[in-house]
């Protein structure tokens, strides 16, 4: 991971502290990446509504 920029996503939930953090919640990888393409699909959908 190159320090001089912040890190990707796919960076973060490769890390060691964030994989613990997010076991300790009950959370996987996937599920997280449901729940951000949920929050993705619905603001793409209230962009659409604005601009109509």
């Amino acid at each position: 991971m190159d320090r001089r920029t912040p890190p990707t996503l796919s960076e973060l939930l490769e890390d060691p502290m964030v994989i613990a953090i997010m076991a300790r919640d009950g959370i996987d990888r996937e599920t997280f990446q449901q729940m951000l393409d949920r929050v993705r699909r619905n603001l793409r959908t209230q962009q659409e509504r604005l601009a109509a």
